[in-house]
């Protein structure tokens, strides 16, 4: 499995292009911006799904352009243990209302795609019309659970890992 991380937009969001290297199919999520750049990153691939981890503009401002060029499937507001495969790499869908209502993260062994939810040394807000403070709570039990060693990709900012947030005090 191959991650490509793109920094878009105003707020510097990060698109993620997940690539299974031996069939050349690709997951995107969060095209929140800037399409032509995301479109130079999967030329060559075959996009088998644009996966929204929730709905806010600077993760869905690339959304039309790039499902246009590629004509995958957009999921967004995905239920609890939904599955999404492309080659050989399975992600698990965890639901974690807070940031909005219809948060998702994408797991599978050993990488986390939080979007909003959990970032490297905090979480998401939670002030904002349709969050939860309370919510937020019970999603960043849930994903502290995860083994330590799980490496964060957040919708902004650095990658972390579920340890390093647990000794940081952002799950706790």
């Amino acid at each position: 499995m191959q991650i490509k991380t793109i920094i878009v937009g105003p707020i510097q969001t990060n698109c993620y292009i997940i690539i299974d290297e031996k069939s050349k199919e690709a997951l995107v999520i969060d095209p929140g911006d800037e399409a032509d750049e995301i479109l130079l990153e999967i030329k060559g691939l075959k996009v088998k799904a644009i996966v929204i981890t929730h709905g806010h503009w600077d993760h869905v401002g690339a959304l039309e352009q790039v499902q246009k060029a590629t004509g995958a499937e957009i999921l967004s507001h995905l239920k609890e243990r939904t599955k999404i495969t492309f080659g050989d790499i399975l992600f698990k869908v965890i639901s974690t209302p807070g940031h909005t209502e219809d948060g998702i993260c994408l797991y599978t062994s050993g990488h986390l795609f939080s979007g909003d939810t959990l970032f490297k040394k905090w979480h998401g807000r939670t002030d904002l019309p349709g969050s939860s403070a309370q919510k937020m709570k019970q999603s960043l039990e849930r994903l502290a659970e995860l083994p330590d060693d799980t490496m964060v990709y957040p919708g902004h900012g650095e990658s972390t890992t579920i340890g390093q947030e647990k000794e940081r005090g952002a799950l706790a």
